[in-house]
């Protein structure tokens, strides 16, 4: 995802930096738009798309486009499409890494079309755009026609459409999670709630299990149908089988867990969060600086079992007396415990390996972590292997 990151980012450029005198005057036209005679085009099947939940395998749109123009000897072309909610700007202008919604594709070589199920591009409504059911949404799709080689940089070419479509609901799914391990006893009528986060597909808990083992139900009072583990953290819809001590999730440590399930991916995963809450301080996370009042909360991702954070992070650059930034479990109290470096000014290097890190229950220490060079980060926390790590988005 970075390098298509990166490489979108570069292509779209409009002004590129070479050197007048490397280049010359002479060469000037390969900084304009491009103009052929034919250019790229991209063709919709539909302009008004209005998905139904009976058509979930039928196709409910396709993008086709045609090949971009030849650009001289040494080149070739990759075909990258987006697509993103119209007005977006493919999140040209949102700041917040955390906020863009652009999907980007590199399209493979020798292909001029793309698709989506009915299914697949309701999915993408509800999960990745996050509009509800029953929801009119008005999509901007592009094609991009990325030069490669040469002797000189050439402006790619672009093709833009737009299209509405509207998706459909199926409402909530409620689940229940039963067992001695979540619920006291194996009693079906007794199962604690699995709150739904996204329509009958992503559901999350955190919270206190015992010893011991628990299914998730799709009824109260009924074992059948469950949802069971399988192998590579994996799920089944059983409709038949009884319980057993395989189709069980197991639970071997008492504690604070947290389980989360997408039935749609047939994916879980049931981790340690001994942790109800991080929150950063520091003149390294933006806004922020040293009031222990205004402490940004880290998010915790379910999926991967850590807490983590999109954004800005500041370096030294600037600021007087740099003294990076530390973790607490608590906003507002100096006193709270906290994670901590083993040394302090411990630089967190982007893309390196995960990093060691400490308990500190005490208010004596004052290991900070310090953040070399201004940029959008990502900031993971683990709280159970004790590692933090800095990505660069």
């Amino acid at each position: 995802m970075k390098n298509i990151k990166n490489i979108i980012s570069f292509i779209i450029m409009s002004i590129v930096l070479f050197s007048c005198e490397e280049k010359g005057l002479d060469n000037q036209d390969w900084l304009q738009e491009p103009n052929f005679a034919n250019p790229l085009t991209l063709t919709l099947s539909s302009k008004d798309v209005v998905l139904i939940d009976e058509n979930t395998n039928e196709n409910a749109i396709t993008f086709t486009w045609t090949k971009g123009n030849d650009r001289g000897e040494g080149t070739n072309l990759t075909y990258f499409f987006r697509m993103d909610i119209l007005g977006n700007n493919f999140s040209k202008d949102i700041d917040d890494v955390t906020k863009k919604t652009v999907i980007t594709e590199e399209i493979p070589v020798g292909v001029f079309t793309k698709s989506y199920t009915v299914k697949q591009l309701n999915s993408i409504l509800l999960k990745h755009f996050k509009r509800p059911g029953g929801t009119l949404t008005n999509l901007e799709v592009q094609i991009i026609a990325q030069v490669n080689g040469g002797t000189q940089y050439q402006l790619p070419e672009v093709s833009t459409s737009s299209f509405v479509a509207t998706s459909y609901s199926l409402g909530p799914l409620p689940l229940f999670m039963v067992g001695d391990a979540i619920s006291g006893s194996w009693d079906y009528s007794t199962g604690k709630s699995l709150p739904e986060i996204t329509e009958r597909s992503i559901y999350t808990y955190v919270g206190d299990f015992s010893v011991g083992s628990f299914k998730v139900i799709e009824e109260p009072g009924s074992e059948l149908p469950s949802y069971d583990p399988a192998a590579g953290n994996t799920i089944v819809y059983n409709e038949t089988e009884p319980r057993t001590v395989d189709n069980v999730f197991k639970v071997t440590e008492a504690g604070r867990y947290s389980f989360y399930m997408d039935i749609e991916q047939k994916t879980y995963v049931f981790a340690k969060a001994p942790y109800p809450n991080i929150y950063m301080v520091g003149h390294a996370i933006d806004g922020i600086g040293w009031d222990i009042g205004k402490a940004k909360p880290m998010d915790w991702d379910a999926k991967n079992g850590v807490f983590s954070y999109k954004g800005k992070f500041n370096g030294p650059a600037g600021i007087k007396d740099y003294e990076g930034f530390k973790l607490f479990f608590k906003a507002g109290d100096w006193g709270a415990p906290c994670l901590m470096p083993k040394v302090t000014h411990t630089i967190l290097i982007p893309d390196a390996d995960a990093v060691p890190m400490y308990f500190n229950n005490t208010v004596s220490g004052d290991n900070k972590w310090d953040i070399e060079t201004t940029g959008n980060y990502e900031l993971i926390v683990d709280p159970v292997k004790m590692t933090i790590q800095l990505n660069k988005l």
